[in-house]
């Protein structure tokens, strides 16, 4: 295991924080460490929930019009909308911030997007494993608890051939690759 991490200027142990909650749950009654209500999802959840509530933040005193008060003229909070996305550790519903003039952009969690990056890693790997679209929903089933379709994996790999295809057809920097040039006798 590597250094520990303190957390902010208050120098709270991260580490130690999560032994304890994990400690905790366990008097309470044991604690799953995967799958549904496990506590691998509901650290994801109050990450991406802080993460999102963070860049709110950033977004609204980016915006803020100096010299105007925030209440009565310029952009504000506006509630919450709830979004279930798919993580590495299970489905994890969250509440994306909204602005009063709507010009908040998540890039935690981007619009539109149902899944993270890090579920189409894990996706990438598998089937680079030789799994096929049938095993690895049923992988994603049995180790997290989440309930995806075999459409979703393919969107996934052809996401990732897409690019592979654009790559192979790149451009190459002239100057880095001089051309080759038979020898001449």
């Amino acid at each position: 295991m590597g250094p520990r991490k303190k957390a902010g200027g208050a120098g709270v142990d991260v580490v130690a924080s999560v032994a304890e909650l994990a400690a905790e749950q366990a008097r309470a009654g044991g604690m799953q460490l995967l799958g549904e209500g496990g506590l691998l999802q509901q650290l994801t959840k109050h990450l991406l929930q802080d993460a999102l509530d963070a860049e709110m933040d950033e977004h609204l005193a980016a915006t803020a019009e100096p010299g105007r008060p925030a209440r009565g003229g310029g952009n504000a909070r506006n509630g919450y909308r709830p979004k279930t996305v798919l993580t590495e550790a299970g489905p994890v519903t969250v509440e994306v911030p909204r602005d009063r003039s709507g010009t908040f952009v998540p890039k935690v969690l981007p619009k539109y997007a149902r899944r993270t990056e890090g579920l189409d890693a894990l996706v990438i790997s598998l089937t680079a494993k030789g799994l096929t679209s049938g095993e690895i929903v049923a992988h994603l089933a049995e180790v997290y608890g989440m309930t995806t379709s075999k459409e979703t994996v393919s969107t996934i790999t052809d996401k990732v051939l897409d690019s592979m295809a654009e790559w192979r057809i790149r451009p190459l920097d002239a100057g880095r690759f001089p051309p080759v040039v038979a020898n001449q006798q």
